[in-house]
C-alpha cells in the first residue's frame, strides 16, 4: 500500500502548529473583593481543557476567613493553567508586583487555607501576594493541613510546572505553610515569617515550605531567593524525594536565608538510596541535617535584619548577607526583589528575599565615545580609562554611562581595547534613553551605546577577558551594541561565570560584520548567555560571518538561553550568521529557550570528541516566533567529528524538552558519519525538513544492520519495522504492531510519531510531526522481538495519517525514523462498511 507524501512546508507547518498551540483559550478576570474572588477561584473548576485561566487581584486587604477553603480542580475541569497575580491597580490596567500592597486575610479562621490540583499538563503560578492568619485547610481527602497547596491529580506530568514567586506568608498556621508537589517544583523570592506547625499526622511531612519529588516524575525543585525565618514545631525548608533513579533535571537551592527555625532550618528526607542532581551553594543557615549537600560557599552567621522582631526581614547594613550570592543562578536571577526593587544591586545579588541598595563595587563613568588607543593615557571619561581602572581595583568594579547626547551613541575603537582581569561589570542600561527589551523571540530593546570595529585587522574583539586572568576575573555586560570585530566582539579566554544579557550583535546598519558574536574558549568557566524568565536578558546575534555563539572551552559549562540568532531585530526578517550556535569540544553546555534561523549553514553544531552532556533542549530552530519559516541552510541541528552522549530534545527517560525544528535545508538532525554515539534525539517535533528529520551517517536513509550495535554514528542503532497502526477512539490510544532486531536481551525506548504523509526525502520513511508517547520494547535472546505497543493519543482532532517510530539504546544512540504506516481507526460509527474518507 502507498501513502501520501510530503510536499513540502504548505499547510502542514499550520496543522502542526495548531496541534501544539495550548492553550487554545483564555480567561483573564480582575477582581476587587472577597467575595469577586472566591467566585473566581471557584471559576477555575469550569474553565474549558486547554485553557489558561488568570485572576488578577487588585491591591487591598481581603477579609477572606475561611471562603477560599476548598480544593480547587477537585470537582472536574481538564488541563487548565492557572495565574492568581496580585499588585493590580483598579480596573486592572497595571501593577505593582509587591505583596504588601495585596493582602489575603484569613483572620485566624480554622481550616482557612487554599488548594489546587492541577491535571495533565497544566501549570500554576502564584505571584505577588501576602497570605496572613491562615489556619490551613482539611483538604479531603488529603490528610495536610496547608496554608497554600499545589499538588498533581494522579502521578501528574513530566510537564508541570508550579511556582510561587514573589509571595510573603506571615503569621499563619498549618503541618505546611507552602506545600507543593510535582515536576517542576519553583520556589523564588518568597518570605515566610512567624509560621506555626501542627503537630504531624501519621505519614505526613511538615515544613514552612515543602515539596515532594515524585518518583514517577522527572521531578525537580529550584528554592532561589527566599527568606524563611522564625518557624516552631518543624522545620524552616523541607525536601522530600522519593527518587531512586536519576532525574533528568537538575534541582537547585541556591541564595536562601533560612534563620530562628528551631526544628531544623533546611532538612532533606528521603532513604539512603535517594538520587536526583542537586546543586545548593550559597545559603545562610544555622542548622541543617546530615542528608542537605552542604557547601563551603554557606553561611552559617546571624543574618541581621532591620527589625526582626516587626516582621522587618530587609538586610541591615551590617548583613554579612549583602552582595554574598552567587555569581549565576541556573534559572536566573529573579527579575526584582520581594518589594518590587531592583535586583541585582551590587557586584553580586544578596541572599534572601529582599535586594540592599549597598553597592559594594567601586564605580567608573563613561562620559564620551572618545578613544585615543593610548593604553597607558586613554582620554578621560573614556570606556579604555574606566576598564584600566577597574583592572587596577582590587574589588568589583562597575561601569556606567552618561554620554551627552541622544541615542544612539557610537564608540569607534582607535586602537586594541585593554583586557579585562578584574571582576568587572559594563552596564550599558545606565544611558539615558536605554529601554529594555520586551518579548521573547524578537529584540526591541533601545539601546543607546554602541561600540563598532569598524573591521580593523587591530581591533580583533570590543571586549577580551585573556586566558592569564585570574580564576577570579568576571565579566558582565548588559545593555551594549556591537558591530564589526574580526575574531569575537566578546572574547572570554579566562575567569568564570560571566554573564552577557541584553546586547545587539551585528545588524547595526553601516557597520561591519563581527566574525562570531560571543566567543567561550581557553581556560574560561561556564558563562551565561541570555537568561531565564527576563525578557530584557535577551541577545540578538546577528549577521557573524563565522558562528554566533562559539563554545569551545574544555570545561564548558555555559548556559546559552533565550537568545535571538540569526534574525534581525524585528525577530522576522533574517540577519543569518555563518552558523548559529557552534559547541567544539565543549561539554555540559545548556542551549534553550532559543530563537534559532536563516543561519547559512546548521542551527546548532556539536562537533569533536570533547563535546559531550550537551543538551539542546525547547529552541524553535527554522521558524520565527509568528511562526513564518526561517529555515537554516544546513541542517537544524549537526552532530560531527566523534562529538558523543547529547541531548537534543527530551532525556533518556523523559518526555520533555523537545524542540520545534522547520524547513531545514538538509535534515533536521543530522548525526553525520563522523559523528560519535550515544546522542540522544528524542521528542522533538520536525516539519519541513529537506532531508530526514532525523538522519544517521551519509546524506540519505540508512538501512536496518544485520548486527546491531554496528559501527558509525549513533551504532548506526536499527529503526523499528511497524506492521500495523490503529487508533482506538474509544479508549483514547494509538495501538501500534511492529518488529524490532537489535541487540539481544536489551530494553529500549520506542518513541512513536504522527505525520499526515510520509517522508519525500525518503519513499516509505517517516515524519516526526508529532510527538506522541513513549514506551519500551525488550528483545529476546536472538535479537529479535514483535511488540505491540499502546499509547496515549491525545491529539483526536487530528485526521488519520502516518504513524513512524525510533527506538533508542539505553546508551542514548538514536535511530533514524522508520517506516510510515498507515493509521486505520476501529471507531464503531463505521463499522458498516460505509465510512468516509477521514482524510
Amino acid at each position: 500500500m502507498s501513502y501520501p507524501r510530503s510536499t513540502g512546508l504548505s499547510g502542514l507547518l499550520l496543522l502542526v502548529l495548531l496541534a501544539f498551540c495550548a492553550p487554545v483559550h483564555a480567561t483573564t478576570v480582575c477582581v476587587s473583593s472577597a467575595i469577586a474572588l472566591k467566585n473566581a477561584l471557584t471559576a477555575f473548576d469550569l474553565q474549558p481543557d486547554g485553557s489558561t485561566y488568570t485572576i488578577k487581584v487588585v491591591q487591598g486587604t481581603y477579609p477572606v476567613g475561611a471562603t477560599l477553603a476548598q480544593m480547587y480542580g477537585e470537582i472536574g475541569g481538564g488541563e487548565v493553567n492557572l495565574k492568581l497575580l496580585g499588585g493590580y491597580v483598579a480596573g486592572c490596567g497595571s501593577r505593582t508586583p509587591n505583596p504588601a500592597n495585596t493582602v489575603l486575610d484569613g483572620l485566624d479562621a480554622a481550616h482557612s487555607g487554599i488548594g489546587f490540583l492541577m491535571r495533565g499538563d497544566s501549570s500554576a503560578l502564584i505571584e505577588g501576594i501576602t497570605f496572613t492568619r491562615f489556619k490551613g485547610a482539611d483538604n479531603v481527602p488529603y490528610a495536610e493541613s496547608e496554608v497554600l497547596l499545589i499538588d498533581a491529580e494522579g502521578s501528574g506530568s513530566d510537564a508541570q510546572v508550579f511556582e510561587v514567586r514573589q509571595c510573603r506568608f506571615t503569621h499563619n498556621s498549618g503541618q505546611n505553610i507552602v506545600r507543593m508537589s510535582g515536576a517542576q517544583l519553583r520556589f523564588v523570592n518568597n518570605l515566610i515569617w512567624d509560621s506555626t506547625l501542627a503537630q504531624e499526622a501519621q505519614g505526613v511531612d511538615k515544613g514552612a515550605f515543602t515539596v515532594t519529588l515524585d518518583a514517577d516524575l522527572d521531578a525537580a525543585v529550584t528554592a532561589t531567593n527566599n527568606t524563611i525565618v522564625g518557624t516552631t514545631g518543624g522545620p524552616g525548608m523541607r525536601i522530600g524525594t522519593l527518587i531512586t533513579g536519576d532525574s533528568g533535571r537538575l534541582s537547585e537551592v541556591t541564595d536562601n536565608i533560612l534563620w530562628n527555625n528551631p526544628s531544623l532550618d533546611i532538612q532533606f528526607t528521603g532513604g539512603t538510596d535517594y538520587v536526583y542532581p542537586l546543586t545548593a551553594s550559597y545559603n545562610l543557615y544555622a542548622t541543617a541535617n546530615a542528608n542537605f549537600p552542604q557547601s563551603p560557599t554557606d553561611l552559617h552567621s546571624d543574618p541581621h535584619f532591620v527589625d526582626l522582631a516587626n516582621g522587618n526581614l530587609h538586610l541591615a547594613s551590617n548583613s554579612p548577607a549583602i552582595n554574598k550570592g552567587a555569581f549565576l543562578q541556573l534559572s536566573g536571577f529573579p527579575a526584582r526583589d520581594l518589594a518590587g526593587g531592583a535586583r541585582v544591586v551590587g557586584s553580586r545579588i544578596d541572599l534572601g528575599a529582599y535586594e540592599s541598595s549597598i553597592d559594594d563595587s567601586t564605580t567608573a563613568i563613561v562620559t564620551t565615545t572618545s578613544d585615543n588607543g593610548n593604553n597607558g593615557s586613554p582620554t578621560p571619561g573614556s570606556l579604555r580609562a574606566a576598564i584600566k581602572a577597574a583592572n587596577a581595583a582590587a574589588g568589583p568594579y562597575t561601569i556606567r554611562f552618561n554620554v551627552a547626547g541622544s541615542c544612539p551613541r557610537l564608540l569607534s575603537l582607535a586602537a586594541p581595547m585593554l583586557d579585562v582581569t578584574g571582576d568587572v561589570t559594563i552596564d550599558g542600561t545606565t544611558q539615558a534613553g536605554w529601554a529594555p527589551n520586551t518579548h521573547y523571540g524578537a529584540f526591541d530593546a533601545n539601546l543607546c551605546f554602541y561600540v563598532n570595529g569598524a573591521g580593523n585587522a587591530n581591533t580583533p574583539w570590543a571586549l577580551h577577558v585573556p586566558s592569564s586572568a585570574p580564576a577570579s576575573a568576571r565579566l558582565v555586560v548588559r545593555g551594549l551594541g556591537f558591530a564589526g570585530f574580526n575574531d569575537a566582539a566578546i572574547k572570554l579566554e579566562g575567569g568564570h561565570a560571566h554573564s552577557i544579557a541584553g546586547n545587539q550583535f551585528g545588524a547595526v546598519a553601516f557597520t561591519p560584520a563581527n566574525a562570531s558574536a560571543i566567543r567561550v574558549t581557553g581556560n574560561s568557566g561556564g558563562a551565561f548567555i541570555g537568561g531565564y524568565d527576563d525578557e530584557a536578558a535577551v541577545n540578538l546575534v546577528a549577521g557573524s560571518s563565522s558562528s554566533g555563539i562559539y563554545l569551545d572551552n574544555a570545561a564548558g559549562g555555559s548556559v546559552v538561553a533565550n537568545n535571538v540568532i540569526g534574525f534581525q531585530a524585528d525577530g522576522l526578517v533574517g540577519g543569518p550568521n555563518a552558523n548559529g550556535v557552534y559547541a567544539f569540544n565543549s561539554k555540559n553546555n545548556v542551549v534553550q529557550y532559543n530563537y534559532i534561523g536563516n543561519n547559512l549553514s546548521s542551527g546548532v553544531i556539536l562537533s569533536g570528541s570533547g563535546s559531550s552532556g550537551n543538551r539542546i533542549q525547547y529552541n524553535t530552530i527554522g521558524m520565527a516566533y509568528d511562526g513564518s519559516p526561517a529555515g537554516n541552510g544546513s541542517a537544524g541541528v549537526l552532530v560531527s567529528f566523534a562529538a558523543k552522549d547529547n541531548t537534543i530534545g527530551a532525556p533518556l527517560n523523559a518526555t520533555w524538552g523537545g524542540n520545534l525544528v522547520v524547513a531545514s535545508a538538509g535534515a533536521g538532525v543530522w548525526i553525520s558519519p563522523s559523528g560519535g554515539t550515544g546522542n540522544s534525539v528524542l521528542d522533538n517535533t520536525f516539519q519541513g525538513s529537506s532531508g530526514l528529520d532525523i538522519d544517521l551517517a551519509s546524506v540519505g536513509p540508512s538501512a536496518n544492520q544485520a548486527t546491531n550495535p554496528a559501527a558509525g554514528p549513533n551504532a548506526l542503532q536499527n529503526y523499528p519495522v511497524l506492521a500495523s497502526a490503529t487508533r482506538d477512539l474509544v479508549n483514547g490510544i494509538e495501538v501500534v504492531s511492529g518488529t524490532l532486531t537489535s541487540a539481544p536481551n536489551t530494553t529500549y525506548r520506542l518513541d512513536l510519531y504522527y505525520a499526515t504523509v510520509c517522508s519525500s526525502a525518503a519513499a516509505g520513511r517517516g515524519l516526526a510531526q508529532v510527538p506522541l508517547m513513549r514506551t519500551a520494547v525488550t528483545t529476546g535472546a536472538l535479537g529479535s522481538v514483535p511488540f505491540t505497543a499502546s499509547v496515549p493519543f491525545s491529539w483526536g482532532g487530528l485526521p488519520l495519517g502516518v504513524i513512524s517510530a525510533t527506538v533508542t539504546d539505553p546508551a542514548g544512540n538514536t535511530s533514524e525514523l522508520g517506516n510510515c504506516i498507515g493509521e486505520t481507526d476501529n471507531d464503531p460509527i463505521f463499522a458498516d462498511g460505509f465510512e468516509d474518507d477521514h482524510g
